[in-house]
Order: C-alpha cells, then sequence, then structure tokens
C-alpha cells in the first residue's frame, strides 16, 4: 500500500520524469485510485506533504500532449488512453470530498487539464474515458466554486452538451448530468449558455432523446430530472437564453417534455399521506395535487412562460402553424377535467397569454380560432372541476383577448359576461382579478346595449358586494372601476334605457362604493379617484342617485368609508367625511401631480348644486355652505 512518505514521493517523482514506462505509470496510478476510494487513505495522501496531486498534475499534461501528437502508432495512443484514464480515476477518487486534494490539483494546473481532456474527441467515443473523466470533473468540483469555475473556464461547458448528444452508455448518463448541473450553478456558466447559441438548444434535443429512452429506464429518467433543472434554472436567470429558444422546434420539444411528465405515473412519495388530508376548498378552487412528476412540470411549464413571454417571441413564434395548431389541439380537447389536460392546458393557454400581446394577435387569435376562444370561455374559465392554475391562466388570456376593441363584440357574443361574472366572488385572487377585469374592458367603448343590460343582470350585484366585503386592495379598486364604468355606459348612452330602468328600479348603491374609493384610496390612486369622480357626477345627474351622493357629504355618514375594512384602528384620514375630501381637491388639487382632480370635483359639485334645488337631504346645507362658495 501506497502512504504519504518520502518512498512514495521519490516512485512518484520517477513517474513524472521517465516517459517511457507508460503502462507502468498507468499501473501504479491504477492501485493508487483503488486505494484512494478509501476516505482515510485520500485524506493521508493530501493532508501530509505528498508530490501525488502534483505528479498526477504533470503526468495529464504530459499524456494529454502526447495524445495529441498525431503521429503517434495506434499502440502507443492505446497506451496513453489507458494512463489518461486511471490518471483521471486517481484525481477523481482522490479529490471526492476532500478539499485539500482539489486546493492542489487546482494549484499544479490540473482541474484546467481535466476540462481539456473532455474536448478531446476520445473522450466522446470512448466509454472508458469518458466515465473517468466526466466522474473526475465531477468529483474535484462538486460544490468547490473555484474548481467549478476553472473548469468552466478551461470550455468544459460544451463537451458536457456535446456527449450527451452521443450514443455512451447510459450508466454514464448520471455522472455527465451531475457534472452538468454542478457547474451551471457558478455564476460564469451564464454566461457561456449566453454566448453560444446551441447550448440551451442541445439541452432540450437531450431531453427528446432521453424522453424516448425513459421508459423502463432509470438511469436515463434520474439523468433527465438533473437536465430539466439545469434548462429551466436556465431559462429563469437568463433573458438572451430564453431569447435563444424563441423558436417553434424548440417551444414544441418542451411542451413534449411537459407532456412526458404529466403522462408519468404518480408513485407513492414519502411525503404523501393521504391518511389525513387536508380539507378540501370548493371545485372552482380545485388545487393541482403535487407529486414528484407535478414539480417537473411546474419547472417546464415556467420554462414555457418564460420563453414565450420574451419580445422575440411575438414575431418567432405566434405565426408558426405548426405550434399554433399544436396550441389548439390542446386547448380543444375532448379530456377537459383530467389532470394531465388540464396542465396541458393551463400551459397552453398561459404561452398564447403571453403570445397575445399586441392588438394584431389577438384580433387574429379571436378572427382565425372561435372555436379555441370558445373552448376558453365555456370549458376553462367556467367554475367546475378544473383546477385553479388552468382557470387562471384561461382568465389572463381572455382579459387580453377583450383589450382590443374590435374584439369585444364577439367576445360578448361568446357568453363571455356570465362566465366572468360566475368568478367576480372567487374565492382565487388572481381569478377574481382577471375576471373583473374582463367585464371592465367588455364595458369599456362603446357595448352593446344587450351587453350592458347582461353586465348589470349578472355582475353589477357581485361587484357591489365585493367592495364592500374584500379586504384586498387591488380587488376592491378594481371593481369600483367596473361599477364606474357601468354606470358612465347605463347613463351616457341613450341606448342602454332598459340597463337604467333595472338599476332605478333596484336596490343597487353605486354612489357608496365610488365615494369609498376617492376617500380611501384617492390619494395612492389619483387616475381611479378621476374615474371614481366622474361616474359620481355622472350618477348627480340622476334623481334616482342625487340623494345617496347629498348624503355622504355628512361628516358622520363618510368618515367611516375612510377606514380599510380590515382594521379598527382611528387613522388621520377618519378625521374628515366626504365633502373635506372636495374642498381639499378643489382648493388644492391644481398643485397635485394630478391636477384634473380638481375640475372634476368642482364639476361634480357643479352638478350637485344643480340637481339639489328640490331635495330635503341634510347633504344639502353641507353643499351650500361649504363647497359651493369654493367654485366662485
Amino acid at each position: 500500500m501506497f502512504g504519504a512518505d518520502e518512498s512514495t514521493d521519490r516512485v512518484l517523482e520517477g513517474l513524472v520524469l521517465d516517459t517511457t514506462c507508460v503502462v507502468a505509470t498507468a499501473k501504479t496510478f491504477k492501485a493508487l485510485a483503488d486505494q484512494c476510494q478509501d476516505l482515510s487513505t485520500r485524506t493521508r495522501l493530501t493532508q501530509h506533504p505528498s508530490n501525488l496531486p502534483r505528479a498526477l498534475c504533470a503526468v495529464l499534461q504530459r499524456t494529454l500532449n502526447d495524445l495529441r501528437q498525431l503521429s503517434s502508432s495506434e499502440s502507443s495512443r492505446a497506451d496513453d488512453i489507458f494512463l489518461l484514464i486511471q490518471t483521471l480515476r486517481c484525481m477523481g477518487n482522490l479529490s471526492a470530498d476532500n478539499n485539500d486534494a482539489r486546493a492542489q490539483l487546482l494549484e499544479h494546473g490540473g482541474v484546467a487539464s481535466i476540462g481539456s481532456v473532455l474536448g478531446i474527441a476520445e473522450a466522446q467515443s470512448e466509454p472508458l474515458l469518458t466515465r473517468a473523466a466526466f466522474g473526475a470533473a465531477l468529483n474535484v468540483a462538486l460544490d468547490h466554486a473555484e474548481c467549478s469555475k476553472a473548469l468552466l473556464a478551461a470550455g468544459a461547458l460544451h463537451p458536457h452538451l456535446q456527449v450527451l448528444g452521443t450514443g455512451v452508455p447510459s450508466d454514464v448518463w448520471p455522472i455527465v448530468c451531475m457534472s452538468l448541473d454542478n457547474l451551471c450553478e457558478h455564476d460564469d456558466a451564464a454566461a457561456q449558455f449566453e454566448g453560444h447559441s446551441d447550448y440551451a438548444a442541445s439541452v432540450v434535443r437531450t431531453l427528446s432523446l432521453l424522453s424516448r429512452r425513459a421508459d423502463g429506464d432509470q438511469l436515463a429518467r434520474g439523468a433527465m430530472r438533473t437536465l430539466v433543472w439545469v434548462l429551466c434554472e436556465t431559462v429563469e436567470k437568463s433573458a438572451p437564453v430564453r431569447r435563444q429558444l424563441c423558436s417553434p422546434s424548440a417551444v414544441l420539444a418542451i411542451f413534449d417534455l411537459l407532456d412526458f411528465y404529466l403522462s408519468l405515473p404518480e408513485p407513492k412519495e414519502e411525503d404523501d399521506d393521504d391518511s389525513t388530508p387536508a380539507p378540501a376548498p370548493a371545485l372552482p378552487n380545485r388545487p393541482i395535487r403535487q407529486s414528484a412528476a407535478n414539480r417537473y412540470a411546474d419547472a417546464v411549464t415556467q420554462a414555457i412562460v418564460g420563453v414565450s413571454g420574451e419580445d422575440e417571441a411575438l414575431a418567432a413564434l405566434f405565426p408558426s402553424q405548426p405550434l399554433t395548431s399544436r396550441l389548439v389541439s390542446i386547448l380543444t380537447s375532448n379530456e377537459a377535467g383530467s389532470p394531465r389536460a388540464d396542465a396541458m392546458a393551463a400551459a397552453a393557454a398561459l404561452c398564447l397569454g403571453n403570445l397575445a400581446r399586441t392588438d394584431d394577435h389577438c384580433t387574429r387569435l379571436v378572427a382565425e380560432h372561435s372555436a379555441v376562444v370558445t373552448t376558453l370561455i365555456h370549458e376553462w374559465l367556467i367554475p367546475r372541476s378544473v383546477n385553479v392554475r388552468t382557470r387562471h391562466a384561461a382568465s389572463g388570456l381572455l382579459k387580453n383577448l377583450c383589450l382590443p376593441p374590435a374584439n369585444r363584440p364577439s367576445l360578448a357574443a361568446m357568453g363571455l359576461v356570465a362566465a366572468a361574472a360566475a368568478s367576480v366572488k372567487s374565492a382565487v385572487v388572481p381569478i377574481q382579478a382577471n375576471c373583473i377585469g374582463i367585464l371592465r374592458h367588455l364595458a369599456n367603448g362603446s357595448p352593446e346595449p344587450d351587453t350592458v343590460l347582461e353586465m348589470v343582470n349578472v355582475a353589477l350585484a357581485d361587484a357591489l358586494s365585493v367592495v364592500k366585503e374584500t379586504d384586498v386592495d387591488a380587488i376592491r379598486c378594481e371593481a369600483t372601476r367596473l361599477i364606474a364604468t357601468i354606470a358612465k355606459r347605463v347613463y351616457l348612452t341613450e341606448g342602454n334605457r332598459v340597463a337604467r330602468d333595472v338599476i332605478d328600479n333596484s336596490e343597487f348603491d353605486l354612489v357608496t362604493p365610488l365615494v369609498r374609493l376617492v376617500m380611501l384610496d384617492g390619494v395612492r390612486h389619483p387616475l381611479l379617484r378621476q374615474e371614481s369622480l366622474v361616474a359620481l357626477t355622472v350618477l348627480a345627474t340622476q334623481p334616482r342617485h342625487v340623494g345617496g351622493i347629498l348624503r355622504l357629504l355628512v361628516k358622520e355618514n363618510s368618515a367611516p368609508l375612510a377606514k380599510p375594512p380590515t382594521t379598527d384602528a382611528i387613522t388621520e384620514v377618519e378625521q374628515n367625511g366626504f365633502a373635506e375630501v372636495l374642498a381639499n381637491l378643489i382648493t388644492n388639487g391644481a398643485d397635485t401631480p394630478f391636477p384634473q382632480a380638481a375640475l372634476q370635483a368642482k364639476s361634480l359639485v357643479t352638478q350637485l348644486a344643480t340637481s339639489s334645488a328640490t331635495e330635503s337631504d341634510e347633504g344639502v346645507s353641507v353643499l351650500r355652505t361649504m363647497l359651493i362658495p369654493l367654485l366662485s
């Protein structure tokens, strides 16, 4: 057995100096490699002053140079490869969990030499050398930043990707993948991915290859797990890599990968405890049960979202007929309701939502694929057994499709108003926000009277309820904007007389939520305050609503509206009522970043002064004594 002593050092020194006994040197390093499988031995060989790391580095570099000599005979090259294998085995075993060995190998240039070995042709074609080289790269750099940096600087990333595309034995795949994963955790790896346009595509192609071998091949499946994280983490961190993947073929391959993971059986996991399940939420809010396959599918979905979210994707992906056909096929599948179909539909909707970010794309999608839009509305958005993520994705896509005015009549005719209204009170805030936004977009512009009437009948009551009950500021503001938009459409357009009669003959209180927004959220959201003041001015023209506005001019009636619904704390804002807020806007609003508020507050007071001539409400005195004098 070799020990860390002077006699061993003399032997090693002889091996370095003697360039003729290649086989003998290889056998010596083989014996050392076998001994270094023992932790105590490799620790002893590096903690005690030893020539082993230096000798290994010198022999590795010399042998690598010899292999590069094209004039070498076939037998000589075979001997050199044998020596190279044993040297790399010894370096790999010596550096396993041994930072002292890693530091010495790094100091003597051995780590960079390992990186160079990875790039030679024999490392790709000789299975034993492939295993030894990539095993050494893995052991020497695992969780060691400086060694990882040295390997990257030596160009080690490309050989990792290259060898994954060759027919190496399957038991080598995990070694290569783990080494690649370790390298990609280093910050320098992102720059190399960004600088080589084929790197990310190579990972995608390799994953496609592995997915075809993974059925019954646990080693291939394990390699896939590592590569998926390499791909997804790189895509998440690097915009240039996302742009590299903005091609229909790459995105289609990633969808194939997602389908692969969603099609896997779900084995019982240790952390799964079905004996005490958590109380299930209502059907419309059913979450996706998380299994190992789901977690990988989630990562792949995020990669799809990241790639399709790049601006370059708009021109590169949307015109692709194969990609569009695939997305359409996923969303119109008759398997809706199955976990796999739901998750695929979520990814497809997220992808299409990212691509539908221009008016042209949105109008083309509605005009050319009306069947998909109808399915989105009636299968993926309406609350049923579909999981939350799919409904959220569908609602986001439909919200984008509502942005172009040309699409709104068609979407309303397809039944989107009722479908969105069904989720105005959803317990899932992102879905709720999207559906309220859908209704607001449909109400903007010049909607058909039937659309406005449908909103009043199926959405207005829930919107009023949400504004009163929610503790989510964004939802309260968005629902109030919807109420303001409906109020303006109903009372400013003559063709909406039927909708106006419905409101006038109901108990709907449109005034209070608008006043609440002005008082509670006006300072933070001046544009929303302006919208509410405009809507209040419109309502002030209607006898049905004037009394409500005047009543809230009294401080005792309106001051409570300035308190957030989730707190009982007394705030400074509570000292003012609605009249005081209007007075402050009229007096000081011209000096604020949004001076239009002063003009709109004056318009509201002017309209109230005109409309309240016959009113006996207590707010009339506040109007006449506090607000009307400010108009002069």
